[in-house]
């Protein structure tokens, strides 16, 4: 397929949320994250879930006019019910809800339960960065979506259990570490499978617990699994994992991972941390940039052109991709049209 212009699959993203239910307002938040996370390299967390968003409105497990609905408030932080709906609505609201409350009380701590696919953490916290504060984000899926085996297994007992870290600084653009504590996230498994292409090696095993390429493996009958962060000590991935699930699952109320748990919905912790009541935003940002450039100023080793600092490589695909445009797969294109059919859009009517 060739390349599309973001303002193109924006349009068509909207237009396909609304037909299935969304008020206007939550199809442009779903549609700009999505699309920004195809600015930014993260495929897997991109258009090519419009068809999965779909399936879920469904089945009755995503309610499209869900509104987030603050449960609990108090000093430092607040309780979230998500009311069944779209992740990037719900999660947005509530990142704006920590930085609310962190800005008043020096730290804002909220906890999401009942809500659908966040997507792409790094949004969030980038949030919190562009309003000079720390954000901080770790999700779960409730307990299900269970596709990653621990330290030493070959079943699958948890989920990609994602973090993020996003910090203001002097440079260009926020620092924003955004990584699952799986290898991989299972949306890059998704989008090399649609486009019929193996997974790296290292990434998965298949039922048996053998190293498998095959990225069919994770969706088969019975299926294999994704491996925890880190190789040979795979164990720091896996411990990380746990944690978050207990962040991110138990506390929340979303949901932790148990035998026959079916996903009900992300759980999701975020945090907000007003710099100014530590130290001043200014030198903060300084020494942020400080510490950036000294990094990046390491000696690089054979093979490694250039060291980068967290978010920096998404920044500068952000820059190319408005530039040349965003290259779908053809796998997911042919996806999407059949989703654009039933809703009888034209497709092409948006490119």
């Amino acid at each position: 397929m060739p390349s599309f212009r973001p303002d193109a699959l924006n349009r068509l993203a909207v237009a396909v949320f609304e037909r299935a239910g969304a008020p206007t307002e939550h199809a442009r938040c779903v549609a700009d994250h999505l699309v920004s996370a195809n600015l930014e390299g993260h495929d897997s967390h991109g258009v090519l879930r419009i068809l999965q968003y779909v399936d879920m409105i469904d089945i009755g497990r995503l309610k499209p006019t869900g509104q987030m609905q603050v449960t609990k408030r108090f000093a430092g932080g607040a309780a979230v019910d998500g009311d069944s709906g779209f992740g990037q609505v719900i999660a947005g609201g509530a990142m704006r809800l920590a930085i609310e409350i962190a800005k008043a009380n020096g730290t804002g701590a909220v906890t999401v339960r009942n809500c659908c696919h966040t997507g792409r953490l790094g949004a969030y916290t980038q949030m919190a960065a562009e309003a000079g504060l720390v954000g901080i984000v770790v999700v779960n899926a409730g307990g299900g979506a269970q596709l990653v085996s621990p330290f030493g297994g070959i079943a699958r007992r948890l989920s990609t259990n994602p973090i993020s870290i996003g910090a203001p600084t002097t440079g260009s653009h926020p620092i924003v570490l955004d990584m699952a504590s799986s290898v991989a996230p299972e949306g890059k498994v998704r989008a090399l499978f649609q486009a019929g292409k193996p997974v790296p090696e290292g990434w998965m095993i298949d039922a048996k617990g053998t190293s498998t390429t095959n990225s069919a493996e994770l969706y088969a009958d019975p299926p294999g699994a994704l491996l925890p962060l880190g190789g040979a000590f795979a164990h720091k991935g896996y411990g990380l994992a746990f944690m978050i699930d207990i962040l991110a699952g138990i506390l929340t109320g979303a949901g932790y991972c148990e035998p026959n748990r079916v996903y009900p919905g992300d759980g999701l912790f975020a945090m907000a941390i007003n710099i100014e009541n530590f130290m001043p935003l200014d030198l903060f940002s300084q020494q942020v940039a400080a510490l950036a450039g000294y990094v990046k100023d390491c000696p690089t080793a054979p093979g490694c052109e250039e060291i980068f600092v967290p978010g920096e490589v998404e920044a500068r695909k952000r820059e190319v991709r408005m530039r040349e445009g965003i290259f779908v797969e053809q796998g997911t294109w042919d996806l999407i049209e059949k989703v654009c059919q039933r809703f009888e859009l034209d497709p092409n009517s948006f490119t």
